[in-house]
């Protein structure tokens, strides 16, 4: 059950992603801006995490979630192991 409620807010915010990139004027240049800052976020993370306090590895999960949100998804993954 955990697991189609995970897949299922995947799903929604890649769908709520696609519909704002879609809305925009230039969509394509729109989704590759935000893909490109929460990779490069998710980097600078990694390399510059330990002065913060959490330094995610770059894994599948990490890079998924970082180039579907952009750099929300990049500081929620932060947010979350910082709260643990």
């Amino acid at each position: 059950m955990n697991d189609m409620i995970f897949k299922g807010i995947w799903a929604a915010a890649g769908i709520i992603m696609l519909v704002y990139y879609a809305r925009r004027k230039n969509t394509v240049k729109s989704a590759l801006s935000g893909m490109l800052s929460g990779g490069a976020a998710l980097v600078l993370l990694h390399y510059f995490g330990d002065n913060l306090g959490y330094a995610p590895p770059v894994n599948l999960f990490n890079t998924a979630v970082s180039l579907v949100l952009g750099v929300p998804g990049a500081a929620l993954i932060m947010a979350v192991n910082l709260i643990k």
